[in-house]
C-alpha cells in the first residue's frame, strides 16, 4: 500500500507537541523545565537564611518565591510549547524544514520507505513504539524524536486502512489521542 502525503506545519507542530507530552525524554525536559525556578528559589531562601536575613524579608521572598514557583509549574508545558513554535518559525524562514513537505509512504512487507523526491529511507516495523489516531491525522512513533504523519486529507483517506495495517504489521494498539476531543 502506498499512501502520498502532503504536511502542513500544523501537521509536524502536532507531531512535536505530542511527542513532547508523551515521550519519556520530553516527560523528563519537561519535569527538569518545571523544576528549575523551584529549586533557584530554594537556594535563595537558603542563602537568605545562612546570611542572617531578617524575618520579614524571609517571609517576603517565601512568598513571593512560592507564588513564582507556582506560576512557572503551572505554566512550564505552554511556555515550552511556545519556544518549540518560535523555533521551527526560525527554522522554516531561514529555508530548513525539519520535515519532508511532500512524500509517498510505501508500507512494504519488512518496513515503511519513505520517498521524498530522489531521496528515501527504510524504517523497519520493529523500530515502531507507539501508533496514535487522533481526529485527523496518525501519529506513528519510532525509536526517538522521529516518527510519521499521516493527515487524514484527500491524499490519505484511508487513515483506518493504515492504522489496521500497522497494527497488524508491529503488534501494537492504535492509541486514540484524547488531546484533540
Amino acid at each position: 500500500m502506498k499512501v502520498h502525503v502532503k504536511l502542513k506545519d500544523s501537521d509536524y507542530l502536532k507531531f512535536s507537541e505530542y511527542q513532547l507530552t508523551h515521550s519519556s525524554q520530553g516527560k523528563r525536559t519537561l519535569l527538569l523545565q518545571r523544576l528549575t525556578l523551584p529549586a533557584v528559589s530554594a537556594a535563595m531562601v537558603i542563602a537568605f537564611i545562612v546570611f542572617h536575613a531578617s524575618t520579614r524579608a524571609l517571609i517576603i521572598e517565601i512568598i513571593t518565591l512560592g507564588i513564582a514557583s507556582a506560576i512557572w509549574i503551572i505554566g512550564a508545558p505552554g511556555m515550552l510549547k511556545r519556544s518549540m513554535m518560535r523555533d521551527f518559525y526560525k527554522k522554516k524562514n531561514s529555508g530548513r524544514l525539519p520535515f519532508r513537505e511532500t512524500s509517498v509512504l510505501d508500507f512494504g512487507e519488512d518496513g515503511i520507505t519513505e520517498i521524498s523526491g530522489s531521496h528515501s529511507d527504510t524504517t523497519p516495523y520493529s523500530s515502531i513504539t507507539s501508533i496514535v489516531r487522533s481526529e485527523d491525522r496518525l501519529f506513528v512513533f519510532t525509536d526517538g524524536d522521529n516518527g510519521f504523519v499521516i493527515p487524514f486529507n484527500d491524499a490519505a483517506k484511508n487513515g483506518r486502512k493504515v492504522a489496521k495495517l500497522l497494527s497488524q504489521k508491529t503488534g501494537l494498539e492504535v492509541e486514540e489521542d484524547t488531546a484533540d476531543q
